[in-house]
């Protein structure tokens, strides 16, 4: 068991929340029960989530997507007032983790899924590193031995627009919405660009430059960093975690 408090405390220390900008508000966002015995995480709070933590009698909740974004509707009515009236009804806590989780520099999502795949971090800028990482294999992995380990690693189906070498030595990595961030990868000369989404230009794009732009879902390819913060809390604290996996092909 551990106080939310302590919990709270040890969170925003460990992801650094106060050294980042972000769109939504990290750390508490919902408060319950002073003590946590049980803890369910989640890529996005829903309400199959919420449901499933009632199931487990967890106090609490944490998820890299929460409650509150900014340009939100404000009222609070329809899904999200059900969503609010299980949370406060069972006095569970919401906790929420958006880019410390992406950016952190041993449990990011990016560095996770690169070592997921057997290729070695490169050192970057620090001010890329907040925005994609780049991986680098010994020996060169075929295409389609790549996407095996994509889709074994992230429990998805990858989907790719294929135009560029059959042999990938390197590739850069950024996990959920990567779309807008193509014109910039195109100039660090990489092999393959995995990401979690494209746009309707980006088979275009991936085309004309000659790369392979490969996306497996927003949802899959932010699971990582989140089960894994739940197993250094597990680690760190007498409390149980589970990971609901709500299967989301976006």
């Amino acid at each position: 068991m551990v106080g939310r408090r302590e919990l709270e405390d040890w969170l925003n220390e460990f992801l650094q929340v106060d050294q980042i900008s972000d769109f939504i508000p990290n750390g508490l966002q919902i408060e319950g029960s002073d003590q946590i015995e049980k803890l369910v995480t989640a890529v996005s709070i829903n309400l199959e989530v919420i449901e499933a933590a009632v199931r487990e009698g967890a106090q609490a909740i944490m998820v890299h997507h929460g409650l509150f974004w900014k340009n939100d509707e404000p009222t609070i009515r329809g899904y999200r007032k059900e969503r609010f009236r299980l949370l406060m009804t069972h006095d569970i806590s919401l906790f929420t983790y958006h880019l410390p989780l992406d950016f952190h520099a041993e449990i990011g999502h990016n560095r996770l899924i690169l070592q997921g795949l057997g290729a070695e971090v490169a050192e970057e800028p620090e001010d890329r590193k907040r925005i994609g990482l780049t991986g680098l294999f010994h020996q060169p992995v075929p295409f389609e031995g790549l996407i095996e380990r994509i889709n074994r690693l992230l429990g998805t189906e990858a989907h790719y627009f294929r135009y560029g070498k059959d042999a990938i030595s390197s590739m850069f990595v950024i996990s959920g919405g990567g779309r807008n961030e193509l014109e910039r990868v195109l100039t660090l000369d990489v092999d393959a660009y995995l990401t979690g989404d494209a746009r309707e230009s980006t088979k275009y794009i991936a085309q004309e430059a000659g790369i392979n732009y490969i996306y497996a879902g927003h949802y899959n390819t932010e699971k990582l960093g989140i089960i894994e913060l739940g197993k250094r809390i597990e680690k760190k604290f007498a409390v149980q975690v589970r990971f609901v996996d709500v299967e989301n092909p976006l």
